[in-house]
């Protein structure tokens, strides 16, 4: 089982929608595969359909409990979600004084093995708050989005900076790649940032993803309607750009 999450303190660089259409594409591939949102906006959750979750105690809040219990929801062949919603926020608090406080999860994850699940790929919130440390320190490899503007990069190298903190704890997750979203290839800035990225991916072990993922109104009208990108325009330009995406991560596992 690799568990993948999808992490980045800046909001609106397309994380969700990442970590949704690699749940998905993963699962449409013969994987089985587990979603969790561990964002407490639980967009990650709507956009699989749900909206029914506990708010007050999300399912995937119990995870981070002392006894921790895995409450799954089928969504699609091959692919569950452990839901989230905004009483997850409590956990942030709950979590604060504890020892260990980042370890929660990674402490759950026997429950998750015991399931038979290929992949596990975790959705984070824009912060770096304890649950998204939590989300962290569970995960096997790390997936940055990035949106090709300078002024989106200034959360990066905190990030790397908490990585490399966490690996005194324990924690043993390495970036993947970064990948740029919401791209207009048309602008010279898009390009200049992605090149900068390479240079910046390449001086910390990593590299940039070649998929590039086109701003497109189908990623922002899909959660709506509760569909990924697959199921609401598979043939679209965005899609193709994520199943190029999963192909990689495949193939980097």
């Amino acid at each position: 089982m690799k568990v993948i999450g999808i992490v980045n303190q800046k909001g609106g660089v397309g994380k969700t929608a990442t970590a949704v259409a690699l749940a998905d594409g993963l699962s449409r591939r013969n994987f089985r595969t587990l979603a969790l949102d561990f964002d407490p906006q639980g967009q990650m959750t709507a956009s699989f359909g749900i909206s029914d979750t506990d708010t007050a105690l999300p399912p995937v809040a119990k995870l981070l409990a002392k006894q921790p219990h895995l409450e799954v929801r089928k969504v699609a062949d091959n692919l569950d979600i452990v839901s989230s919603a905004i009483g997850l926020e409590r956990c942030n608090i709950e979590l604060a004084g504890k020892v260990g406080r980042e370890n929660y999860l990674k402490k759950s994850l026997p429950l998750i093995l015991e399931c038979g699940y290929d992949f596990v790929v975790l959705d984070t919130n824009p912060s770096l708050s304890v649950i998204t440390l939590n989300a962290i320190a569970a995960c096997d490899k790390i997936i940055v989005p990035f949106k090709p503007e300078f002024q989106s990069l200034n959360g990066v190298d905190i990030l790397l900076d908490t990585l490399a903190e966490l690996s005194i704890c324990g924690c043993n997750a390495d970036v993947m790649g970064f990948l740029a979203t919401m791209a207009d290839m048309r602008r010279v800035s898009t390009r200049q940032v992605i090149d900068y990225m390479k240079g910046y991916a390449k001086e910390n072990n990593s590299r940039v993803f070649n998929a590039i993922i086109r701003s497109s109104v189908t990623v922002a009208d899909a959660p709506g309607l509760g569909k990924t990108v697959y199921s609401y325009r598979p043939t679209s330009a965005v899609a193709q750009d994520y199943e190029r995406f999963v192909d990689e991560v495949l193939k980097s596992v």
